[in-house]
Formats: C-alpha cells, sequence, structure tokens
C-alpha cells in the first residue's frame, strides 16, 4: 500500500506578498542557531512512523496498537501516528504514555492549494497541532495533497497557505515540517522547491525525506545531498528508510544510500534533529523477519551511525 493510499483511509493575487519578502535557503530560523547550545542528549532519541509500524505488523497479521510494549523493549522510543482530526488523537496520546511512549511529531496531509478547500484544511491541522502540543508533541509533520503538475496559481495559494498556517502554529510553540513524495519532486521539482523559496524558515522546517530525495531523481544520491545542501539549514526532522538494488530493504542499514556520508552531513549543522524510522514494506522486500526483530536491528543501527 502506498503512503498516499495509507493516509486516505486512516490565487496568483498572492504573487506580491512573495515578492516583497525574500525568503532563501541560507535564512538561519533564530531557534535554530539557539539550539546549538543545547546539552546532548544520554541516548538517541528514535521515533517510529505509524506507516512503517504498520507495514511489519501487518505481515504477522498483528494490530500494532496492541504492540506498543514490544516496540518499547526493542528500543523504540515514540511513535509518529498518523492523524487525521484532533479528537482521534487524545486515546492514543494516553496509551503511548502508558506504554512509556513519546509522540513528538504528528503526520498530517492536507490540501491547501484549492481556494475553496485550504481555509476548512488550515482549520483542521490547527485543531490536531493544539491537541498534540497539549499532549506533548512538538512538530507537525506535514505533507501536502498530492496533485501532479499543480500550476503555478496553486504552487503561489500553498505556498502562502503553508507560511501562514506554520505562523499561526509558532505562536503556540509548534513547528510545521515539510514531509514530501515524488510528486513534489516532479517537474523539475518546482513544488518542493516554491514551498522551501518561498516561505519563511522560522514558519515552515524541513522533514529530510531521505529515500524520496533518492527515488524521487531517479535514485541519485547527488540529488539528495544537494537537497540537504540547499535547505538543510531548516531542518528539524528527518525520515529514514533504504532500499538494497532499488527495493525497499527489510531492515534500515547498508544499502544504496550512503549512510556513514549522511550522517556526517547532518552532524555539519549541529542542531537538534528529531529521527523517525520509516522503513517500510513493498513487493518486493525481503520478508524474513518479525516486526520485533526488524525495529531492534534498525534501531541498533541508528544509534551505531548517525549518534
Amino acid at each position: 500500500m502506498q503512503r498516499r493510499s495509507f493516509l486516505q483511509t486512516a490565487t496568483l493575487s498572492t504573487a506580491g506578498m512573495f515578492a516583497a519578502q525574500t525568503f532563501t535557503a541560507q535564512t538561519i530560523p533564530a531557534q535554530q542557531n539557539e539550539s546549538k547550545n543545547q546539552t546532548k542528549p544520554e541516548r538517541l532519541h528514535i521515533a517510529v512512523n505509524q506507516y512503517a509500524v504498520n507495514s511489519f505488523y501487518q505481515r504477522e497479521n498483528k494490530n500494532f496498537a496492541e504492540q506498543f510494549d514490544e516496540m518499547k523493549s526493542v528500543g523504540v522510543d515514540g511513535l509518529e501516528p498518523t492523524v487525521d482530526n484532533a479528537q482521534s488523537l487524545a486515546n492514543l496520546g494516553k496509551k503511548l504514555k502508558d506504554h512509556g511512549l513519546e509522540f513528538r511529531s504528528v503526520y498530517v496531509g492536507g490540501n491547501l492549494h484549492e481556494p475553496e478547500i485550504a481555509e476548512k484544511e488550515m482549520g483542521r491541522i490547527r485543531g490536531i497541532a493544539e491537541k498534540a502540543k497539549e499532549l506533548g508533541s512538538q512538530i507537525i509533520i506535514f505533507n501536502p495533497a498530492a496533485k501532479r503538475g499543480k500550476n503555478d496559481a496553486e504552487l503561489i495559494l500553498q505556498a502562502e497557505n503553508v507560511n501562514k498556517l506554520g505562523s499561526e502554529l509558532d505562536s503556540f510553540g509548534m513547528k510545521l515540517a515539510f514531509h514530501y513524495h515524488t510528486t513534489e519532486l516532479e517537474f523539475a521539482a518546482r513544488e518542493f522547491h516554491h514551498l522551501l523559496c518561498n516561505t519563511n524558515p522560522r514558519y515552515f522546517s524541513l522533514c529530510l525525506e531521505q529515500h524520496w530525495s533518492y527515488r524521487g531523481s531517479g535514485n541519485s544520491q547527488v540529488a539528495l545531498f544537494d537537497h540537504l545542501k540547499l535547505y538543510g539549514n531548516r531542518m528539524i526532522a528527518v525520515h529514514l528508510r533504504q532500499s538494497v538494488n532499488h527495493v525497499w530493504s527489510e531492515t534500515f542499514g547498508d544499502g544504496d544510500i550512503d549512510n556513514l556520508k549522511l550522517a556526517a552531513d547532518l552532524k555539519t549543522f549541529n542542531v537538534p534533529i528529531h529521527f523517525v524510522l520509516e522503513q517500510a514494506t513493498e513487493k518486493n522486500t525481503p520478508k524474513t523477519l518479525t516486526a520485533d526483530v526488524v525495529f531492534r536491528q534498525s534501531c541498533e543501527y541508528i544509534r551505531r551511525v548517525f549518534y
């Protein structure tokens, strides 16, 4: 099941405003500068995305929500849930806390490029962010609603709305971060670049999608590391996934993407990064390990390489 399908189940008049504001890849949010003085924690916090845990527990016909004790025992510190509305968060937040798991980030999607829908969507996401904040979350991981070839008017409106939403979330201590897939990297990556070049880094951060930068650019590590070079100074989270010979591997480890280089490059930014394991399965992914072993081995590798 593709991520966008999973998520579905669980005006040009603004151009003047952006012409008057210059947001560049070199603009570093004050909060990130201040964070350089923070003490390094004793243990690297690793969360797992809901899509990832569901992928592996589904293979065993298990409900991931009944496996929180097991997840905790194998080295997982938190869950990044996929959330459609604020009401669904309260029970989940309590259950995670009861099992010793945090959720520092929440994954949401939303249509902010169509004027007749965008205002309602922003209200829904604000509601999710307010509830998530109450329950201890810090980051809204936002994936724009997919449409191949959004036109210029839609791209401009989307960036305006993202900036507005991010400003509102910032006012009560939440960060909005950009999650993307292949769609945003099509057509010379115009949607990807427009969102990052035309929003204020204070209000719209980056969740580096390490494997989508790679796969969405034709299996190119050059593209991945260029994305990091261009926009890494606004990064607050990284989603981690690996492939071997262009097929998603069973665990996060060595493979197509040079994780040693990625880890070294990430450390040069000297800012706290929220690491989220997003390893998942596709058609030819091996099936040799149980979910608990997948997560144990993946977490051990992440802490060894990235910390």
